[in-house]
C-alpha cells in the first residue's frame, strides 16, 4: 500500500475527515488530499502534526514514507 493510501485508510478508520486532519495539523484540506492521492509528500515539520491528528507516532508515518520510497526504487 502506498504512503498516501495508508494515511487515507488510517484517517477513515478513525472516522476523520480531511478537513479535520487539516485543521488539527495546520495544513489545508486540499494539501491533505494531495498527500493522500500521492501527488505531494508532507515535509518534516508537517509529519508530526499529521501523526498527532491521526493518533500515531511520527516514526510510524516516517516508516510508511520510507517503505513507499523503497518500493519505488525496487
Amino acid at each position: 500500500m502506498k504512503f498516501g493510501e495508508r494515511l487515507a485508510a488510517t484517517r477513515k478508520a478513525n472516522r476523520l475527515t480531511t478537513q479535520t486532519v487539516a485543521k488539527t495539523s495546520g495544513a489545508s484540506r486540499s494539501y491533505i488530499t494531495l498527500i493522500e492521492t500521492g501527488r505531494r509528500m508532507p515535509g518534516r515539520k508537517l509529519i508530526p502534526k499529521i501523526a498527532k491528528s491521526l493518533g500515531l507516532k511520527s516514526e510510524t508515518i516516517i516508516d510508511w514514507y520510507l517503505e513507499d520510497i523503497r518500493e519505488k526504487l525496487l
